[in-house]
């Protein structure tokens, strides 16, 4: 691969891409992103089909589950009933218990029709069970214990934002779901909460840039938080993805602050950023000063 833009074959975009779409879900062996990304550098139509690819992957991810068809669990209750009759069918019939006339009378005894052998020991079983009923009656009246003063039962509360990021074995929650949670924090979190801080840190530390680049512009709707101000400002240095550092500059541009005047300036010459970047920044400086 070349070194310049003016001297890219095509050849190199149909090798490159390929790899796009692993590296758009960061899944691509450290060497072979390395490498990619600096054909990305020079190769704004690599860059912005990477781009799609990363916003085609997240408007699936926020699809809703599909769900099973009415037709599923009538089919299924239905195949259950016959099961069910099958079964009812192939039960063995058990005989009843018939003392044989011949053998009662060899042995001396008398023999005693079944239905009233029956019917006298449905009279001795009613007789028992009320026996049984009355005596669980009283015993539950005398060993009844004292009623317990009710307690009220109070729901745990939600777990905070860094909890939710942070699985319980310390594993971080996936890419999916941290960016579900940054999305959010808008509505879940108010100017002076502990969570702001979780923000700033994934805005500096997470490894996914849509995350980042979500964090960034939750903290600009909590821009009334006097932490966000400084914290935009210091993270503009520190990122790499030209997504984050252009959604950077417009927020600090929007904030007014004063204090983005030197990382924009130091960014608007470095050599290995993005012309693109460059040229926001440079916009960023003419707007604020």
């Amino acid at each position: 691969m070349t070194s310049s833009a003016d001297n890219l074959l095509p050849a190199d975009c149909a090798h490159w891409e390929p790899l796009l779409p692993a590296h758009a879900e960061h899944a691509l062996p450290p060497t072979d992103a390395e490498a990619l990304n600096a054909h990305l550098r020079e190769c704004p139509t690599c860059r912005q089909q990477l781009q799609q690819l990363r916003t085609l992957l997240h408007h699936l991810d926020e699809l809703p589950a599909p769900a099973p068809p009415p037709a599923l669990r009538a089919n299924f209750l239905q195949a259950l009933n016959q099961e069910k009759a099958a079964l009812k069918g192939n039960e063995p019939e058990v005989a009843p218990l018939v003392v044989a006339h011949s053998e009662k009378a060899a042995a001396g005894g008398t023999v005693i029709p079944l239905w009233e052998a029956s019917a006298a020991g449905r009279w001795l079983r009613v007789a028992a069970a009320v026996a049984l009923l009355a005596v669980g009656t009283v015993l539950g009246l005398l060993l009844q214990p004292a009623a317990l003063p009710e307690v009220a039962i109070r729901p745990a509360p939600a777990p905070g934002l860094a909890a939710q990021l942070t699985t319980l074995a310390g594993q971080p929650a996936s890419a999916n779901r941290r960016l579900q949670l940054v999305s959010e924090a808008p509505t879940t979190v108010q100017p002076g909460d502990a969570a702001v801080q979780v923000l700033i840190t994934t805005l500096n530390a997470d490894p996914n840039p849509n995350v980042r680049l979500a964090a960034a512009e939750a903290l600009y709707h909590l821009r009334a938080d006097p932490r966000v101000g400084p914290a935009l400002v210091q993270a503009l240095p520190n990122q790499t993805d030209p997504n984050v550092q252009i959604t950077l500059i417009e927020l600090l541009v929007a904030l007014r602050d004063k204090r983005a005047l030197a990382p924009l300036e130091q960014l608007s010459r470095q050599p290995n950023v993005l012309p693109v970047v460059r040229q926001q920044a440079q916009q960023g400086l003419g707007l604020l000063i």
